[in-house]
């Protein structure tokens, strides 16, 4: 009697921490914006196939992937931003997809960039980066 009171406890542990872990969100997408932009700061290839969909892994598999983006970006003319300062400017979240207006502050300068997200049953990736258009050179907006 004492063995199947044992196994019923266990098994009601297990079903506890089995839904407990199915429930968990994961990080926002403001958080997996901000990890992708280090991680294209800092050249961390491997973090960035993680973080991207299949929209911008050009069909690649992780290996040719990460050997694609090293050979890009081993030209000396291209240098990683290590040390680059991430914030986010704004984030709008829907059901399954999101944008985050992030800003990379390095040597003095800073860009803007719009990361699009999409939920999947892994948590959010980016499926779409692109820089902002600089706010001063956009067209001046309509009257109303």
């Amino acid at each position: 009697m004492p063995l199947v009171i044992a196994l019923g406890v266990v098994f009601l542990l297990l079903l506890f921490m089995w839904i407990s872990i199915g429930r968990e969100p994961g990080p926002p997408p403001s958080d997996v914006a901000i990890a992708y932009e280090r991680a294209w700061s800092e050249l961390d290839f491997s973090l960035l196939y993680d973080l991207s969909g299949a929209e911008l892994r050009d069909g690649l598999r992780r290996d040719q992937f990460i050997a694609a983006k090293r050979a890009a970006y081993a030209a000396p003319h291209a240098g990683a931003r290590i040390g680059a300062k991430v914030s986010v400017e704004t984030a709008v979240t829907g059901h399954q997809t999101a944008l985050v207006v992030t800003c990379v502050t390095a040597d003095g300068g800073s860009v803007s960039n719009n990361v699009m997200l999409e939920h999947t049953a892994n948590g959010w990736v980016v499926i779409g980066y692109s820089l902002r258009p600089d706010a001063e050179s956009a067209p001046p907006a309509p009257p109303p």
